[in-house]
Order: structure tokens, then C-alpha cells, then sequence
């Protein structure tokens, strides 16, 4: 069978399983199955797909169809350029938190000396990763509440030859690690309890820590608000990414004795998204 006839069935199939972008999602498992760049499969879509690319690619694409993120099924994220390994134990990193990581990159790059930069809530690591990539010189250490995603993370540092400067502890606050940073990062679990199982199956199938912010979504939020101004040096900055509807209420809640030029920014798609503080 040719390439594009299988692309061709495999969009079917996953369009009556109800999953968003069928065909895109068919031409990445095809081109994990086959070895190759997606857009070739497009540009040759005559090319014969042999017996062991097949029935890999069928693999993947029952997993698909029972709802299981994409990345999982790969086994990487591209995170600005990145490749993240993602599995079970970590969150998808989602397009909005690259917008967080190059936020926070805008930042620092207007600060001098010698810089550091905490993730809170570190997951596979990719923010933190990222930053380390973009800032030779950064010193970056990751928080995470998850045992199975702190190992995940360090592997990522591992592979990606950043171990050296990027250290990911397990913790539940900022009191994990010591000392004061230019910035302080996060994209915490923010969606409120009640709402987690009406979630996609595809979202559910993430793991709930990294979802389940409590009664209204904020719980951890509460904690980065309240412990950041002791752990930032002068001016630095506390940038959260936030659901739908919370930014405008945890900027209100920021007090004006600790912080200055406080503001949210919107994502791509025009959603109020992102807190941004500086301490005094």
C-alpha cells in the first residue's frame, strides 16, 4: 500500500473516532512508523509503505483512536525546537506554554549579571530545558510535585546535555530549593476539581496532578503568590500561565506593596492567559 492511500483511510478512521485533526495526526504516525519527515510522506505520496512500517503504524493507530495524546504515542513533544520526551508521567506540553517560556525569555534578556530562573511545577522539564538552551550562562532549577515526572525531566536534561546547569528536585513548594531568582516560572495545575471529568479522554489520560488545581483551579496558585516575593531578587519577575477567566482575578489579587508592573498578555488565540509581575 502507498502512503497517501493509507493517509487517506487512516483520516477516516480517526475522524469517526471522534479525534480532532485526524489527518494530521495520521501523517505523524505514519512518518514515526516509516522513519521519514511528515511533509515527504505529502510531497511522494506514492511511496510504498513496507510490512514492519505498517504494522507499526497500526499500532499507533489503534492507540489513537482510544484517545491517547499523540506525543504519548511518539514519545516527544517539539517544544520551540526542542525535543521533549513525554510519556505517561508528564503533561503534553501545550502550544500556550511555549508562549510562557519565550515570555519569560523576553524577560530575562533585559536583566544583567549573573541569571537564574526557577519552573515550578517542572513536568517534563521543557521550560526550564528551553531556557537553558537559549541562555548559555543560565542557571535553572525545576520544581515538581511528581516523583515519576522528576525523573522524566532529568532524563530530558540527560539527553538534551544540559544536566549540568538545569537540577530538578521533587517538592510541593518553593521551599524545595534555595536562594533567589530573576524569575520565577510556571504553569501550574488550574483547572478546578469538579471540571477534570467532563475533560477530553485525551486530557484525562494526562496525569491529574498536573491538572487538578483544587475547588476553583487556584490552590497552587495561592502558594506562587504568596512565597514568590521571598524567593525573586529585586525585580524580578513572577510569570503564570492560567485557564480561562483567572488571569484578570489573580492580577487583582497581587498586592500592590510587593509587586510593580503588574499585567496580563493573551495568548495566540486572544485568551487572556498570562500573569506578569515584577517584585518590588
Amino acid at each position: 500500500m502507498t502512503a497517501g492511500r493509507i493517509l487517506t483511510e487512516a483520516s477516516a478512521r480517526l475522524a469517526a473516532a471522534g479525534v480532532d485533526e485526524p489527518g494530521l495526526n495520521a501523517q505523524w504516525l505514519l512518518a514515526d512508523a516509516v522513519g521519514v519527515e511528515r511533509l515527504r510522506l505529502l510531497a511522494e505520496p506514492d511511496t510504498p509503505v513496507p510490512p514492519a512500517a505498517r504494522e507499526k503504524f497500526e499500532k499507533g493507530l489503534l492507540l489513537k483512536e482510544q484517545g491517547l495524546p499523540l506525543a504519548y504515542i511518539l514519545g516527544w513533544q517539539d517544544f520551540r525546537g526542542l525535543k521533549i520526551k513525554v510519556d505517561k508521567r508528564v503533561l503534553v506540553p501545550r502550544p500556550e506554554t511555549e508562549e510562557l517560556a519565550g515570555l519569560a525569555a523576553d524577560f530575562l534578556r533585559g536583566r544583567k549579571g549573573a541569571l537564574s530562573a526557577l519552573d515550578y511545577g517542572s513536568g517534563s522539564g521543557a521550560i526550564g530545558l528551553w531556557l537553558a538552551s537559549e541562555f548559555p550562562a543560565l542557571g535553572v532549577a525545576g520544581v515538581e510535585k511528581s516523583a515519576r515526572a522528576v525523573r522524566c525531566a532529568r532524563e530530558n536534561a540527560l539527553t538534551l546535555g544540559l544536566a549540568a546547569r538545569v537540577r530538578f528536585v521533587r517538592g510541593e513548594s518553593l521551599s524545595a530549593v534555595r536562594g533567589r531568582f530573576d524569575v520565577i516560572v510556571s504553569n501550574p495545575p488550574y483547572i478546578p476539581t469538579r471540571v477534570i471529568p467532563g475533560l477530553a479522554p485525551e486530557v484525562l489520560s494526562e496525569p491529574r496532578v498536573a491538572l487538578d488545581g483544587g475547588g476553583d483551579g487556584l490552590d497552587v496558585v495561592r502558594m506562587l503568590l504568596r512565597l514568590s516575593p521571598s524567593r525573586l531578587k529585586k525585580g524580578g519577575a513572577l510569570l503564570l500561565e492560567l485557564g480561562e477567566d483567572q488571569a484578570g482575578k489573580v492580577l487583582a489579587s497581587l498586592p500592590q506593596d510587593a509587586w510593580k508592573d503588574k499585567r496580563t498578555f493573551r495568548d495566540l488565540r486572544g485568551v487572556e492567559r498570562f500573569v506578569f509581575a515584577r517584585k518590588k
